[in-house]
């Protein structure tokens, strides 16, 4: 992200964001805290969709993880919270947006997502390239993301265990 976004995006607006989602949660939107040994080192949020240029009903919203938690189980077992939670409420098929020069983005064709909008989204004034992917079926997603969190469970079995706890907020 550019520097102009980071400012624009920074605590003060964050601490906004994150009160008004406490504040007044909205039916069907979900927030998950990502736990390891009692520190949160990620959230994701999954939420009906609203963007018209893509034909969904649903959409993974946001899903975050700290630099040294990434690769490991904690992100195929929070989008697999979060399409079981659309997936329940009738909200598939989903979409994601993803920054094109997000380098995680390469990992949803692996996942069967299905690249269908490309566009510039404009935040803070600065136009940024995003791609949108339509998530068409559920249960080959939780498919793959079970192959992804056991390939990644393995990897995590050679080195120091580091637990992982998926907390629901609201939802």
């Amino acid at each position: 992200m550019p520097d102009e976004v980071h400012a624009a995006r920074g605590i003060g607006y964050r601490l906004t964001q994150w009160e008004e989602w406490f504040g007044s949660p909205k039916p069907n939107h979900l927030l998950i805290v990502i736990l390891s040994e009692e520190k949160v080192v990620g959230f994701a949020v999954a939420k009906p969709n609203s963007d018209t240029d893509i034909q969904a009903y649903g959409e993974f919203h946001a899903c975050y993880i700290l630099p040294d938690y990434r690769g490991g189980t904690a992100g195929p077992l929070a989008m697999a919270a979060l399409a079981t939670y659309l997936h329940d409420r009738k909200l598939f098929p989903a979409c994601i947006w993803a920054f094109r020069s997000n380098p995680y983005r390469r990992i949803y064709p692996a996942l069967g997502c299905i690249p269908k909008v490309f566009r510039n989204r404009l935040i803070a004034g600065v136009s940024l390239p995003e791609i949108g992917y339509l998530v068409p079926d559920y249960q080959p997603l939780l498919n793959r993301l079970e192959k992804m969190r056991a390939s990644a469970a393995v990897r995590q079995s050679q080195l120091p265990q580091r637990p992982r706890r998926l907390s629901r907020l609201f939802g």
